[in-house]
């Protein structure tokens, strides 16, 4: 065999170079494979604040469930849970008493308005939201401290069943009317245990006309000063007492129509 034959490549020399090369070609590639090749998109990694921003969204989230899920309980928001009213009778709803027709009532104002704070168990938020379950502030002789209330709001620090609360409520005069008003306080005084009287519309018209001046959010230190029923000296414009004429006509426009036709017939008799 010729020595041409036994010649891995005819072209290249002893050293491993093609004819007329005085540099490895392997040795110019070097330098460019010792590199790293192009990042791929979407194989970047992640941003540190970006992972400590979703950790710190994913434990709030999970503390607002905890407080808010009610026990992640199916039962939690019906109607047989968090209303103890008693059922209306077979007879009918035409023999419900006035207090459980109210309440009942009442109950859709309160999950909508109040249950975000005071909880759909009237237990409401320790050290955050007085409770209204077993509140001696509810459960008063007459609602005149609660209706003025939920009419102007509350600020300050108030005791309630021996804890105390510093807190804001912003009031309901603009946003509720003097029936919403009634029914929700009657929900709040015949739930969860509590056992109060009735509040009438007239009731809450009587107080948001003697108040209507009033723009400020109560303090609990002035509403101990009032009365819990009966008339308000201090509220009404008049030394003698009662409503003045002014206030009377606004309340009797703000009475629904039968009850307004049977104090009339009452009067009349």
């Amino acid at each position: 065999m010729s020595e041409h034959a036994m010649s891995d490549s005819p072209n290249k020399n002893a050293s491993g170079l093609d004819r007329g090369e005085v540099t490895d070609v392997s040795d110019l590639h070097a330098a460019v494979l010792r590199e790293r090749p192009d990042p791929i998109e979407g194989r970047e990694p992640l941003n540190l604040w970006m992972v400590v921003f979703v950790a710190a969204l994913l434990f709030w989230a999970g503390t607002y469930l905890t407080h808010y899920s009610g026990g992640f309980r199916a039962d939690e928001f019906s109607e047989r849970q968090i209303n103890p009213l008693p059922p209306p009778s077979e007879s009918g709803p035409s023999t419900e008493d006035p207090t459980t027709k109210s309440a009942k009532e009442g109950m859709a104002v309160f999950l909508a308005q109040c249950s975000p704070c005071h909880q759909a168990d009237g237990n409401g938020v320790s050290g955050q939201f007085p409770p209204l379950a077993g509140s001696e502030w509810v459960l008063a002789e007459g609602p005149n401290r609660i209706i003025r209330i939920v009419l102007n709001g509350l600020s300050g620090p108030i005791q309630v069943k021996g804890s105390d609360y510093n807190g804001v409520m912003n009031g309901f005069r603009d946003s509720m009317d003097d029936k919403q008003i009634a029914n929700v306080l009657t929900y709040i005084r015949n739930s969860w245990g509590n056992k109060a009287g009735l509040v009438t519309p007239a009731e809450v018209a009587t107080l948001r006309a003697a108040t209507k001046d009033r723009t400020e959010a109560w303090v609990p230190a002035d509403l101990l000063k009032l009365p819990v029923s009966g008339g308000d000296a201090s509220a009404a414009a008049p030394a003698s007492g009662g409503l003045s004429p002014e206030a009377l006509k606004e309340a009797l426009k703000k009475l629904p129509p039968d009850e307004l036709k049977a104090l009339l017939q009452g009067l009349g008799n």
